[in-house]
């Protein structure tokens, strides 16, 4: 007879996340953004390269970011 597996442990589904960081990538799901200047801005992008644009968006953003900050 065989032995079902049987999880360990279960994240329970109202503490899952939308955003989860994993070793090599990042999983985005069911993610609403509500920002008008991003809204705006993608608005402007065809649906083609939709994707593409909002990864290059978080690779700028994120390196302003980890930018320090400018002297006076």
């Amino acid at each position: 007879m065989d032995t079902p597996i049987v999880p360990v442990a279960v994240e329970p589904l109202a503490a899952r996340r939308n955003v989860t960081v994993l070793t090599n990538q990042i999983r985005i799901l069911n993610l609403n953004v509500d920002r008008p200047s991003v809204v705006q801005y993608l608005g402007q992008i065809p649906a083609g390269k939709l994707e593409i644009a909002l990864l290059h968006a978080l690779e700028v953003g994120i390196v302003e970011v980890q930018r320090p900050p400018r002297r006076t």
